[in-house]
């Protein structure tokens, strides 16, 4: 197990410090933490990064690809998946060939096998530095859903493809049916292992009675899924991702998981920690790796970083290019636009960094341990490299004219939607509480109905002053469950989760507020006991 004893620790706690203190500016995480990783690297004291990459993947990557797959759109995934697939599959193989022709011809000696490596631990782009370029750069919400999905699904392509590599290296060669055998262990045991393991969540945030037990269950999930996955011979992180996307859909579906909430707001707490100690190993084992080479690699090292740098962009520029030419009409289609600032959102983070790790150090292949130390160095030196680059994406988007949604129109079209059901839910509670000769205290029928009458018209502070009233929940929790099925009608008819999602939270809110009102008035008798 790896051992928090020699600093590890410390360095997570130093991570976490520097990513926090990157929040509160305004800046990126990533760069800071990479920074600060390296100086970390460089001093004669303090943490080092673990030599088993097993428990790496397993304590920080599983659980950081599965809390982004989280945030993802299950309904906008299925809509883009022509080019999420041809991104995240396609350009993944290409790209892998194409770096490990590079590295071949720079690298002398170099086996085939290891410069396929190379090529498949940089060709997937990094879902959690996607999602952070992402969040701080206006981008059409189409372009931001190809990328996320195309981050989330390469890292399973780019990680079998290394899988294939290391037992060619292992092995000193492999048959073409080991290969095809090897990818279809990958891809449909990952998939059915995420598919059923997503299912089985789901069930239990329909079913369970007990939000506290169901969340708890998706918080250990990416744990089990991964290493079910991986035994199976399954790619463990696809596995993970189609859990995240099905989890994540049923909890947005599912009207009475009350659970939403806290669940969104513990993974967004728990990725920010793992995101953190991911940037910093990648910075921590930069130095470190460099110093380790012989002076012959470290001087290959410039010229086997630039060109598989260039290899990378020029490479997503002439596929994306390509796929624009092919792409037809609908939703898969692409403009050249939206080409150019997908062709240059190449960024690579720590999914690549932490898939260096499985490169043959001390794994029984000593020969290659040399060879495997550059092939290291140049992962790193090639992330720190885009990273650098990521935050030219707005400029890029910007010289290009590629205009961010404006989801005005679709809020106000929800709101008003959302009111109008309401209404109409008002008027049926009324009238059922006729039929039963109930008495509504005073004011309440009146004060939600001025309330819903002004969110039709867009007066929010008429609103607020037209909610002067605390009684009549069983009212209000009619009108709130309403306009939430009405909410899900317009998620299928086609409005945006970046739309839905938002207005999802607000009338939890109101649910959690409601529900908070109705204990302060429960009778002292009629108060469950506290564990």
């Amino acid at each position: 197990m790896i051992d928090l004893s020699e600093g590890l620790l410390a360095g997570l706690l130093v991570a976490i410090a520097v990513a926090g203190f990157a929040r509160w500016r305004g800046w990126g995480v990533a760069i800071p933490v990479v920074t600060a990783g390296v100086i970390v690297g460089l001093l004669p004291f303090g943490p080092s990064a673990p030599d088993d990459a097993g428990e790496v993947f397993l304590l920080i990557l599983a659980p950081l690809v599965f809390g982004e797959a989280l945030s993802g759109s299950y309904v906008d995934f299925r809509r883009f998946r022509r080019p999420i697939f041809a991104l995240a599959v396609g350009l993944v193989i290409v790209s892998s060939v194409v770096v490990g022709a590079v590295a071949t011809v720079l690298v002398p000696g170099l086996p085939l096998a290891m410069a396929f490596a190379l090529g498949a631990i940089l060709s997937p782009t990094d879902a959690v530095a996607v999602a952070n370029i992402a969040r701080r750069v206006a981008l059409p919400r189409r372009v931001v859903t190809i990328l996320e999905g195309e981050s989330l699904v390469n890292d399973g392509t780019g990680l079998t493809l290394l899988r294939v590599a290391l037992a060619a290296a292992a092995a000193g060669t492999v048959s073409g049916g080991d290969i095809a055998l090897i990818l279809f262990q990958s891809v449909v045991g990952g998939l059915a292992v995420g598919v059923g393991a997503g299912l089985i969540l789901a069930w239990v945030i329909r079913r369970g009675s007990d939000q506290t037990v169901a969340n708890a269950l998706v918080l250990i999930a990416p744990f089990p899924v991964y290493y079910v996955a991986e035994e199976v011979g399954g790619s463990g992180i696809l596995a993970v991702v189609a859990t995240a996307l099905i989890v994540a859909n049923s909890m947005l579906t599912q009207q009475r998981f009350e659970g939403r909430r806290s669940s969104v707001a513990v993974w967004r707490q728990i990725t920010f920690i793992l995101t953190a100690a991911a940037f910093f190993l990648v910075g921590l084992e930069l130095p470190t790796t460099i110093l380790a080479l012989p002076g012959e690699e470290r001087l290959i090292l410039p010229a086997l970083v630039v060109s598989v740098l260039l290899a990378l962009l020029i490479t997503r520029m002439v596929f994306v290019m390509g796929y624009v030419l092919v792409s037809g009409h609908g939703d898969g289609r692409l403009g050249w636009r939206e080409a150019v600032v997908l062709a240059w959102a190449g960024t690579r983070g720590p999914v690549s960094g932490l898939a260096a790790f499985s490169l043959p150090l001390g794994v029984g292949l000593e020969a290659l341990v040399d060879q495997s130390r550059l092939l290291q160095a140049t992962t790193f030196l090639v992330i720190a490299a885009t990273l650098a680059l990521s935050p030219t994406l707005g400029f890029v988007a910007r010289a290009v004219r590629l205009q961010p949604d404006v989801l005005d129109e679709d809020k106000r079209a929800v709101r008003a939607a959302l009111a109008t059901r309401g209404l109409e839910a008002l008027d049926e509670a009324v009238r059922e509480a006729a039929d039963r000769h109930d008495r509504l205290p005073p004011g309440v029928e009146e004060g939600l109905r001025l309330r819903l009458m002004a969110e039709l018209h867009e007066g929010d502070n008429a609103a607020e002053d037209a909610q002067t009233v605390t009684d009549g929940h069983r009212l209000e929790l009619a009108v709130l469950r309403a306009q939430q099925s009405e909410l899900l009608r317009l998620r299928e008819a086609g409005t945006p989760d970046a739309v839905v999602r938002p207005a999802m939270h607000d009338l939890d809110l109101q649910l959690s507020a409601l529900q908070g009102r109705r204990r302060e008035h429960r009778p002292p008798d009629s108060v469950a006991p506290t564990e």
